[in-house]
């Protein structure tokens, strides 16, 4: 039975095409991305962190773990230049917990723990020509806020990769326009995963985007026709019955 989670999404893509998945593009790292680090231990990791906070855990989680990596101490953008990487605490524990870049210093932005200047390039810049393999590599977008940018910044790598991860949010509304970002340079929804609730309410979501060139190379990755139009019962799943009846507590309580 699947489960919308990301793990199982991408145990299903490299069942698949194991060649789609031979490098990771991860932006957005802070200090681990556990799914990513599970999936694809065996594959190379070009890791993007900003924040010099996180630099130290960061390196020393993926060496425990033996994972082959390259660190990039930059932030990604759709500018070449110096951005201003704001790091709050939004839980009020004044510990970093997220950051957000900004063009300009704000020492009025909300929960601020510092500011740092951060060389700021372009993903087409970082990634020129054919460094990565086409079809071989899958992107993590998860920047607090300015991943168009980065989108902007980064068409060609992005065009090249055979998936991306995209988190979406349902309070800034950024899920359809994302998503119609990435289908404009070729995509389309694969799966979307890891669901997170806030008071019970849906919050954020990962999308995971298809490459529509390697979706038509391949005919597993369209089920209704590798199934010749039948619907075959025995594959198909509906919801997840074993938790229908599971009480849902009070998130207010």
């Amino acid at each position: 039975m699947r489960y919308p989670v990301m793990t199982q999404s991408l145990e299903l893509i490299r069942h698949i095409t194991p060649d789609a998945l031979s490098e990771v593009v991860d932006i957005g790292v802070q200090v681990k991305t556990e799914f990513l680090m599970a999936a694809l231990s065996d594959r190379h990791h070009h890791l993007f962190e900003p924040s010099t906070v996180y630099h130290p855990q960061l390196e020393e989680n993926y060496r425990e773990q033996g994972i082959s990596y390259t660190l990039h101490k930059i932030a990604l953008s759709d500018v070449d230049g110096l951005l201003f990487l704001h790091n709050t605490s939004v839980d009020g524990s004044g510990r970093i917990t997220h950051s957000h870049i900004r063009t300009e210093r704000d020492p009025t932005m909300p929960m601020l723990v510092n500011i740092e200047e951060i060389p700021s390039r372009r993903l087409d810049s970082v990634f020129p020509g054919d460094q990565l393999p086409d079809l071989g590599y899958i992107v993590k977008l998860d920047v607090d806020g300015v991943e168009e940018k980065i989108i902007e910044g980064g068409p060609a790598v992005l065009r090249g990769a055979s998936f991306v991860i995209i988190e979406t949010s349902i309070g800034r509304q950024d899920l359809c326009s994302r998503a119609a970002l990435l289908e404009k340079l070729g995509f389309r929804i694969f799966d979307i995963c890891d669901n997170a609730y806030y008071y019970g309410q849906l919050a954020l979501v990962d999308l995971v985007m298809i490459n529509n060139r390697l979706r038509n190379s391949d005919i597993r990755f369209q089920p209704w026709k590798y199934s010749e139009g039948k619907v075959h019962w025995k594959k198909w799943q509906h919801g997840f019955k074993s938790l229908e009846n599971e009480p849902i507590n009070d998130p207010f309580g």
